[in-house]
C-alpha cells in the first residue's frame, strides 16, 4: 500500500484554497476561473488517487472493489493529465497571452498530447497495455504507463520553458513563486515515478497551488471583492502584459460621472451591491454573444472592460449600458439611483501603444468633451496636443521642477478708488521645452493629485520674493504682490520655516506679500493650517480669500481668519446680465464691506462689466480688460507705461 497520508493531507488544502477563492470572490475573470478549475480538478484527482490506494489495499478485491478501483484509476489518470494542459492555459492567462491559442500549431499542441492520453485510456479495457485491475492483484501498471509520464514530461518541459520566458511579464517575486511552484509539482511527479509508494504528488500539488494563490493570485490585490470586479492593480498589470505581448484588444473606459453622489445616497453597502449588479449586467451582454470579457474597477467610479479586437458587440454595449437594465439594476433606478456613464473606446495598439498613455486616457478623456458627449473614440483624441500634455503632465511637472521651467506671470489689479494699479497677482506658468506654455488649468489640478503641488508652490514663492527684492514696488506703483498658497502648503508644518527663510534671503518686507488661499481651503481646515496662518499674520503677512462664490463659505467662516481681501470668483460676474445676478453681486459687496473686507472682482473682460463692478462699489477689479498675465519684464514695462508711483 502506498503512503496515503500525503493524499489525505492534500484534500483539506485543496478545499481551503477553494474556500478562500469563493470567500474573496475570485470567481470573476479568466485567470481566476482557470485557477479555480485547476484547483478543483486537482481536488478530484486527489480524491480519486486516495480512493484507488485505499481500495487497492483490500486485495483480493470484491466485484464492487474492482469497479471502484477501475473508476478511481480512470478518473485519476484522465483528470491528473488534464491539469498539465490547464496549468499551461493558466500561465497564458496570467501573462495575458491567450491569444496565442488562435494559432493552429498551438491548438494542436494543447489537443494532441491529451488526445493521446484519452486514446490510451479508451483502448486499455481491450488491451490492458496501460494498467490492469484484477480481483487477485488489484491495480498494476502496464508498459504503456510510461506514455503518461512521457506526455506529462512534454507538458512539463514546455511549461517550464514558457515559465522562464514569461519572467518579463511578472514582478520578480511573483515569478520566483511561480517557478518554485512549477518545479515543486514536477519534482513530486519524478519522486512518485521512482518511488510509487511515496504518494507525494497530490500533496506537493496542493502546496504549490496554495503558494500560487498567496504569492501570485493574491486575492487582496487582484480582486475588488466589494465591487465584484478585478481590481485597479490588476488592470494596470494586465494592460502592461497586453502591450508587452502585442495582442490586439478593445478597451472600454467607463466613467461613472455621478458615482460619488450615488455612493453618498445609497451608502457603501448598497453602492457596492449596485456596482456588482452593473458588472453582472455587462457580463451578461457579452456572455449572450459568447464574447471574452475582463472587467476591472477603479475607485471612486471607473470601470474598464477589455475584450477581443474583433468583437463587434463592443459598439452595441455602449447603447445597452444606457438603455438596458436587469431587475437588480432596475431596483436601484426605482430608488432614484442611476449611474450616468461616459465611455471611451480605445483600440489597442491601433490608437495607443503605451500602457501609461492608455491609463491616462481612461482618466482624462472626459476633458475633451465639447458637446456633452457620452461616447468618445480614442482615435479622435490621441493625436491632439492637448492629449499629449494631459497624458504626460506628470513628466512635464517633474521636468519643470527639476529643470526650472516654472515662470511667474503677473496680472495687475486695478484700484477703483485711485484709478491705477496698486497690486498684482503672481500666477505660475510652465514653459516646457517640448510642449510650450502649459495652462495652469491643466497643471495645477495635476500637481495636486500627483503630489507636486508643494514643490510648485515653493518655486512660486521663491520667484515672487526674488521679484520683490529686485524691483522697487513703490516706483512701479505697487503696494504688494499676491501669491497663491495651496491647501497642501497651508497644512505643511514647514511652511513658516520656508517663508521665513525666503524673507531673510531676499530681505522682503512681509507687508509687500499678500497670500491667497482658496475658499475650498476652509473645507480642509485643521490645527496646523490655523497655526500657520496665525503665525504668518503675526509676522506681518496679509491674506486674501480667492474664488469666493464657488464653495460653501459663510460669513462666519470668512471671519474665522483675518482676511484683508475677498476675491469674488468670475462665475458671479457671468450672472450680472440678469437682475437677480446683479442683486447678488451688490449684496455680496455690501455684506463684505460691512464687516471690513475689501472686494476684488476677478474675470472682468469688457467695459460693460467694469462699469457694473464700479457701480456695485467693488474696491478692485482684475481681468483681461485691463491686462492679461505677463512675464516679469513685460509686466514692469506695462506698469511704467500705465501706472504712477506710490506717493510716500
Amino acid at each position: 500500500m502506498g503512503i496515503v497520508y500525503f493524499d489525505i493531507c492534500s484534500i483539506p488544502l485543496f478545499l481551503i484554497i477553494l474556500f478562500i477563492c469563493h470567500s474573496r470572490k475570485m470567481t470573476k475573470g479568466k485567470t481566476n476561473r482557470l485557477f479555480i478549475l485547476l484547483v478543483f480538478i486537482s481536488l478530484l484527482s486527489g480524491i480519486a488517487d486516495l480512493s484507488l490506494e485505499v481500495t487497492n489495499n483490500m486485495a483480493p478485491l470484491s466485484p464492487t472493489g474492482v469497479i471502484i478501483c477501475n473508476i478511481s484509476i480512470y478518473t485519476y489518470l484522465a483528470l491528473r493529465n488534464a491539469t498539465n494542459a490547464i496549468l499551461l492555459l493558466f500561465l497564458l492567462a496570467l501573462t495575458q497571452t491567450t491569444f496565442l491559442l488562435r494559432k493552429r500549431h498551438v491548438q494542436l499542441f494543447f489537443c494532441l498530447p491529451y488526445a493521446c492520453i484519452l486514446a490510451i485510456l479508451i483502448q486499455n479495457p481491450f488491451t490492458q497495455s496501460a494498467f490492469t485491475v484484477t480481483a487477485e492483484s488489484a491495480y498494476a501498471r502496464g508498459p504503456l504507463m510510461l506514455a503518461f509520464y512521457g506526455i506529462a514530461t512534454i507538458y512539463g518541459i514546455v511549461g517550464l520553458a514558457y515559465c522562464i520566458y514569461c519572467r518579463r511579464y511578472l514582478p520578480k517575486k511573483n515569478w520566483n513563486a511561480l517557478l518554485c511552484a512549477y518545479i515543486l509539482v514536477h519534482l513530486a511527479v519524478l519522486i512518485q515515478f521512482f518511488y510509487p509508494k511515496m504518494l507525494v504528488e497530490m500533496f506537493c500539488t496542493a502546496v504549490a497551488e496554495l503558494l500560487a494563490m498567496l504569492s501570485i493570485m493574491r486575492p487582496e490585490e487582484r480582486m475588488d471583492s466589494a465591487a465584484g470586479m478585478l481590481s485597479w492593480a490588476s488592470y494596470q498589470s494586465d494592460l502592461r502584459n497586453i502591450i508587452l505581448s502585442g495582442e490586439h484588444v478593445q478597451i472600454l473606459a467607463i466613467r461613472l460621472t455621478n458615482s460619488q453622489e450615488i455612493r453618498n445616497y445609497l451608502g457603501d453597502y448598497s453602492f457596492n451591491e449596485y456596482l456588482t449588479s452593473l458588472a453582472d449586467g455587462i457580463r451578461a451582454i457579452h456572455w449572450q454573444r459568447q464574447y471574452r470579457i475582463e472587467l476591472y474597477y477603479e475607485r471612486p467610479g471607473f470601470i474598464y472592460l477589455i475584450t477581443d479586437a474583433d468583437e463587434p458587440g463592443t459598439e452595441n454595449l455602449r447603447e445597452r449600458l444606457l438603455t438596458e437594465s436587469g431587475d437588480s439594476i432596475k431596483r436601484f433606478a426605482d430608488m432614484g439611483a442611476r449611474f450616468v456613464p461616459q465611455i471611451c473606446l480605445i483600440r489597442c495598439p491601433d490608437d495607443l501603444r503605451s500602457a501609461d498613455d492608455i491609463i491616462s486616457l481612461g482618466h482624462i478623456f472626459h476633458k475633451f468633451d465639447n458637446r456633452r458627449q457620452i461616447v468618445f473614440h480614442a482615435a479622435d483624441i490621441v493625436h491632439s496636443k492637448s492629449f499629449s500634455i494631459e497624458a504626460h503632465i506628470k513628466e512635464i511637472l517633474d521636468r519643470a521642477i527639476r529643470d526650472n521651467h516654472i515662470e511667474m506671470y503677473y496680472q495687475p489689479i486695478y484700484d477703483v478708488h485711485s484709478g491705477s494699479f496698486r497690486s498684482a497677482e503672481a500666477l505660475a506658468r510652465i514653459i516646457d521645452p517640448e510642449y510650450g506654455l502649459i495652462s495652469p488649468a491643466i497643471f495645477i489640478p495635476a500637481a495636486e493629485t500627483e503630489g507636486f503641488i508643494i514643490p510648485v508652490g515653493d518655486v512660486a514663492l521663491e520667484q515672487v520674493f526674488r521679484f520683490i527684492s529686485e524691483h522697487d514696488l513703490d516706483a512701479l506703483g505697487l503696494s504688494y504682490i499676491e501669491v497663491n498658497l495651496s491647501v497642501a502648503q497651508c497644512m505643511n508644518s514647514s511652511l513658516i520655516e520656508k517663508i521665513h527663510a525666503l524673507q531673510q534671503k531676499y530681505g522682503v518686507d512681509p507687508s509687500r506679500v499678500n497670500l491667497e488661499i482658496t475658499e475650498t481651503t476652509f473645507e480642509n481646515i485643521n490645527e496646523i493650517m490655523v497655526e500657520n496662518v496665525n503665525k504668518l499674520i503675526q509676522m506681518g503677512y496679509s491674506f486674501a480669500l480667492d474664488d469666493y462664490g464657488i464653495g460653501y463659505s459663510s460669513i462666519q467662516r470668512v471671519n474665522h481668519i483675518p482676511l484683508k481681501l475677498i476675491k469674488i470668483d468670475k462665475s458671479m460676474l457671468e450672472e450680472v446680465s440678469s437682475i437677480n445676478g446683479r442683486m447678488i453681486l451688490e449684496h455680496t459687496v455690501n455684506m463684505m464691506q460691512s464687516i471690513g473686507k475689501k472686494l476684488v472682482a476677478e474675470g472682468a473682460e469688457t467695459l460693460d462689466e467694469v462699469d457694473i463692478l464700479k457701480t456695485a462699489n467693488c474696491d478692485y477689479i482684475q481681468g483681461f480688460y485691463f491686462c492679461q498675465p505677463l512675464p516679469a519684464a513685460e509686466f514692469t514695462r506695462f506698469l511704467a507705461e500705465h501706472n504712477r508711483p506710490v506717493q510716500p
